[in-house]
């Protein structure tokens, strides 16, 4: 008796699971509910463009992902190749050798030059874009990105100082990139707080701060601005020329010797000093440099440091170089 109620339970309750199915939509509502689920796959690498994204294990959380980029042409399409285009630059080629088909108006203009994206650690990671000795006019990088093909995540060209001050809270521009002038795009803090534009001066930073690749020490010569004349002479004394010359390019002593006279020590407190040359020289025609120093802030490295395809992508979103390793 009791095995025959069993029996008929399970079949009434089959026979009810049955019309509920069909009464919810059956198959129907089975591939809605499968469509409205994101592809696993998309959500560990990172190229759904509805799911979640989620970070590799290299990139820090609070960056953002761009649209798919991954879709570009081969090292070199027939006609390209039987036409000779050997996609020279002016300047240093691009590591990459494979052209995209959004390409940018700026592509061949603006390319990617040196990198150390494999290396370990957010200091030495950097990556140098350079325009070609051969463009008519600086090129405008407001609004340009770098972005991984692989993972999505992209982040934007910082803005830089024009003229860095030493301890002062700097205000930031666009940058226009120059006839052959580069920019370092560091992972990195900024080891002064803030990005900027080299110049004659820069190198005294290299005594405050370690720099990745290290700063241009050729800065003036400490007796370059006080001219050797009579007058000069009876001001500042004999033996301050003499110290003068005994001081190296870009060095800010720490200690004077006791023969030197009170104006000595004030001229050499200020001009031997980063503030103090660019104070001293800031009018000159040669004193910007063709080089910018900008820093991510991030604390985790960005890009892999195995295999990478990294995209220089302009306001538009068009691809300006590529760089695969």
């Amino acid at each position: 008796m009791i095995k025959r109620v069993l029996i008929v339970s399970a079949i009434v309750f089959i026979i009810a699971l049955i019309v509920f199915w069909f009464v919810t939509g059956g198959w129907a509502a089975a591939a809605r509910t499968a469509r409205s689920l994101a592809n696993p796959l998309e959500l560990i690498f990172g190229t759904s463009t509805s799911g979640s994204f989620i970070n590799l294990p290299w990139q820090p959380g609070e960056l953002t992902r761009g649209p798919d980029i991954s879709d570009y042409a081969g090292e070199a399409d027939a006609r390209n190749m039987a036409s000779g285009d050997s996609d020279q630059y002016s300047g240093t080629q691009s590591e990459s050798t494979q052209r995209p088909r959004n390409s940018s108006p700026y592509s061949g203009k603006v390319f990617i030059s040196e990198n150390t994206a494999t290396e370990s650690g957010v200091s030495k990671e950097f990556i140098q874009l350079t325009a070609s000795d051969s463009n008519a006019a600086p090129i405008a990088l407001t609004n340009w990105v770098l972005q991984s093909a692989v993972s999505g995540v992209r982040v934007g060209i910082p803005l830089a100082a024009p003229l860095f001050v030493l301890g002062a809270v700097n205000s930031v521009q666009p940058i226009y990139l120059e006839p052959g002038a580069s920019v370092f795009v560091t992972t990195a803090v900024s080891p002064v707080g803030a990005s900027f534009r080299e110049n004659i001066c820069s190198g005294y930073l290299n005594e405050l701060q370690k720099f990745t690749p290290e700063l241009s020490s050729e800065c003036p010569a400490p007796p370059e601005s006080l001219a050797m004349t009579a007058e000069n002479l009876r001001i500042y004394g004999s033996s301050c020329f003499d110290y003068l010359n005994t001081l190296n390019q870009c060095h800010f002593p720490t200690t004077l010797p006791g023969d030197l006279s009170s104006a000595c020590r004030s001229y050499i407190s200020n001009t031997t000093s980063y503030n103090g040359c660019t104070n001293t020289y800031r009018n000159r025609t040669s004193f910007n440099l063709p080089a910018f120093r900008t820093y991510l802030g991030l604390s985790t490295e960005l890009w892999a440091n195995s295999h990478d395809v990294i995209h220089l992508l302009d306001e538009q979103g068009r691809t300006v170089d590529v760089l695969t390793y």
